[in-house]
């Protein structure tokens, strides 16, 4: 089972959810950074790094990628819908599609910014603002789903997260009850 990959998720979204009592989730706030928010985007970042191995093995998608550009020709090719999956704050009426750029053939420019927090924080600290966290924790729910697809199906994956769901329309379960049981978009139904 995988589901200590589901729970390191959750732990982040909740530590995502816990920065809005200090910065709303809002547009005109995207560009707020803290150490809060470099925290929370290095830890998403590492692990999305971590997942996309894991999911290019399980699937054999390809001879061992050994970076985010061979991690998107493999998954973008095995999971044709990946980039599609949306990510939604009900709450604050947000919608992330975090692996859009990926249908561009690019990385997405929170993926970028991690790796300029990472490596270069003196020069790129602002990168590390609630856009990019929350673009990173989004785009790591939509990569834990696939790796835990089985778990959401039987409905193991848990807890659910508290603020970020995804598309309602991949199942009634989400829309109705926030609660995983669906089977996600590039994977058969039984």
């Amino acid at each position: 089972m995988k589901l200590h990959y589901w729970q390191y998720f959750v732990a982040l979204e909740a530590d995502l959810a816990a920065t809005a009592r200090f910065v709303e989730p809002a547009q005109a706030n995207m560009s707020t950074y803290s150490i809060e928010f470099a925290r929370i985007l290095l830890g998403a970042g590492s692990e999305i790094d971590v997942l996309c191995k894991v999911l290019c093995q399980e699937h054999h998608l390809s001879v061992s990628p050994v970076n985010i550009d061979g991690y998107r020709s493999a998954i973008v090719a095995r999971f044709p819908r990946f980039t599609k999956l949306e990510i939604q704050v009900p709450r604050y009426g947000l919608v992330r599609l975090p692996w859009q750029a990926w249908e561009q053939g690019t990385n997405p420019t929170w993926w970028r910014a991690y790796n300029q927090v990472k490596h270069e924080r003196h020069n790129h600290f602002a990168n590390a603002n609630l856009g990019n966290a929350l673009d990173a924790v989004s785009g790591l729910f939509v990569l834990v789903s696939y790796v835990c697809a089985s778990e959401l199906r039987t409905r193991t994956a848990k807890p659910w997260p508290q603020t970020l769901t995804l598309d309602p329309s991949l199942s009634p379960d989400i829309s109705t009850n926030l609660r995983p049981g669906h089977i996600l978009p590039d994977f058969p139904s039984r």
